[in-house]
């Protein structure tokens, strides 16, 4: 017996009913973020760490996901900003470019001179 929906796999039919928000249940957030979409908000309040999400830290300034609310400025990414900067850079921070430190191939003079003559 086929499954409802566009494919037959189980894992890809939750991954459709996501994709097109069909019987997933949104939770509102009645905290902080009042009407904003929150992963941690369940039927009982918050469930983040403490209930509540957590202003922005300084490396925050100039990045795109942070929003002001009422009570100040919020990721809309991640409930605690603090935590993302702790070790290195956030992951999700727009104003910062990670650059990879490049380290120049060692090329064989043989095959050089070859693709020099071509």
């Amino acid at each position: 017996m086929e499954r409802p929906g566009k494919y037959a796999s189980g894992l890809f039919y939750i991954w459709d009913l996501n994709k097109n928000k069909k019987g997933v249940i949104q939770m509102i957030c009645t905290t902080i973020r009042n009407g904003k979409e929150c992963p941690f908000m369940t039927a009982q309040g918050c469930s983040y760490n403490g209930g509540i999400c957590h202003v922005i830290v300084e490396q925050c300034e100039g990045c795109k996901r942070g929003e002001e609310f009422s009570s100040g400025w919020y990721c809309n990414s991640c409930p605690d900003p603090a935590l993302k900067w702790k070790n290195g850079n956030c992951n999700l921070a727009t104003h910062v470019s990670s650059t990879v430190a490049g380290k120049k191939a060692k090329i064989n003079p043989l095959k050089a001179s070859k693709r020099g003559s071509r």
